[in-house]
């Protein structure tokens, strides 16, 4: 599964570095070390609220508490052949040691990707846009080889276009090399004052599209159609074309199209900046110690935006895989590896359907069955860095496995 890979830069990087790292995959820059606080379980205790389902319950126990901890909190929702449940252990808030609720609001991250993607089947099917339709027939001259790229293939990771991760993991010399590439003077000025902002405050909104208009002086990776390559900016890309084609803003949109039919009351596109209504603070851990990252996430837009609970989670996923948002005829057509990561063998049961989001300072995971019927969702409100993350991220898979099993 595509985890979305992260790191907090530190502060004798290049300054420039900071606000190429926009996206979901990196919202954490500029850290005060001494700002840090040690210890994970200052807490007494792990409260974990749910009905009696032992096995579940010692997932999500294990999850927040022991040497297999990997967040403060974590939520859960699982239906399955036994039923439906709903759980919370650990703390949504550490200082001070609030509880973590069943209903805690936690940032999706990519999993965002799911429902921007049901935002434009849906506009499909109401013939406000065609995914056959190029990028340059609704966003004239926002990329030089928008006639190449079609949203079908911005849709399943195959435009070409290049990813925030791909400039995080480059070496040095790359990522000079990346800015270097920026002609337009007045965007790369604006590149390195977001940069000194980010760097001054990592708590402040920047327009998704000056990650988009980075990405327009880099070269495609390879023709559309004819590979693969994992792209936040693509989705971003995505949310654009979105309003564009349905004629209003992106919140309206998915509120309209998604959250409304499916009274979903709790579930927001809140992208970026303080969290608006009730959630569980966000925290990135890293060698044993944690900060609170919960309002970095500057640059994202409709690759991360969403923020929702566990059981508004399942809700979406199962209405969609029942065809209750997208004909399932289409929705089949969509569900090859490209857009879904292919439906896997659970180990359990029948095939699985799911996605993975990382920020600085959430982790969620989901995974569905092809007609709804079981569906398993666990968000952690925290992230991992450095050489650590591996870990904790398959951790967090693994957990998720362990839920949808028990199901």
């Amino acid at each position: 599964m595509p985890f979305d890979r992260v790191s907090l830069p530190r502060r004798h990087r290049p300054v420039w570095l900071a606000v190429l790292l926009l996206g979901v995959a990196a919202t954490a820059v500029g850290i005060d070390r001494t700002a840090f606080f040690s210890g994970r379980h200052e807490c007494s205790s792990a409260i974990t609220q749910s009905a009696s389902r032992p096995a579940l319950e010692r997932v999500l126990a294990e999850a927040v508490a022991g040497s297999s901890a990997i967040a403060p909190g974590a939520t859960a929702y699982v239906l399955g052949p036994h039923g439906r449940w709903l759980g919370a252990a650990g703390f949504a808030d550490v200082h001070p040691c609030v509880p973590m609720a069943v209903d805690a609001r936690m940032r999706l991250e990519s999993v965002t990707k799911i429902y921007t993607a049901a935002l434009i089947l849906r506009l499909d099917q109401e013939r406000k846009l065609d995914v056959t339709d190029t990028v340059e027939r609704w966003l004239p001259g926002v990329l030089p080889y928008g006639r190449q790229i079609t949203i079908r293939e911005l849709l399943t990771m195959s435009s070409g276009l290049i990813d925030n991760n791909d400039f995080l993991n480059a070496s040095d010399p790359v990522k000079n090399t990346y800015l270097r590439r920026v002609k337009d003077p007045k965007l790369r000025a604006t590149i390195l004052a977001t940069a000194k902002r980010v760097d001054e405050d990592p708590a402040i909104v920047v327009p998704a599209r000056l990650w988009i208009e980075w990405a327009a002086w880099q070269p495609l990776l390879f023709t559309p159609g004819l590979g693969y390559h994992y792209s936040n900016i693509g989705y971003d890309i995505l949310g654009l074309i979105a309003a564009r084609a349905g004629g209003k803003p992106l919140p309206e949109l998915y509120r309209e199209k998604i959250f409304e039919p499916l009274g979903l009351h709790a579930t927001a596109y809140d992208p970026q900046g303080r969290i608006s209504g009730p959630h569980a603070r966000g925290y990135a851990i890293e060698a044993g110690r944690r900060i609170d990252t919960t309002d970095w996430h500057w640059g994202v837009g409709a690759e991360g935006g969403i923020v929702s609970n566990a059981e508004e989670t399942a809700t979406f996923l199962s209405a969609l895989m029942r065809g209750k948002l997208v004909d399932r005829q289409e929705l089949g057509a969509m569900k090859g590896k490209d857009l879904w990561n292919d439906g896997m063998s659970s180990g359990c049961a029948d095939q699985a359907y799911g996605w993975s989001g990382g920020g600085s300072g959430y982790k969620s995971e989901v995974w569905v069955n092809g007609d709804g019927s079981r569906v398993a969702v666990l968000l952690l409100n925290a992230r991992h860095l450095g050489a650590e993350q591996p870990a904790a991220d398959s951790t967090a898979h693994e957990d998720l496995v362990s839920l949808y099993c028990a199901a």
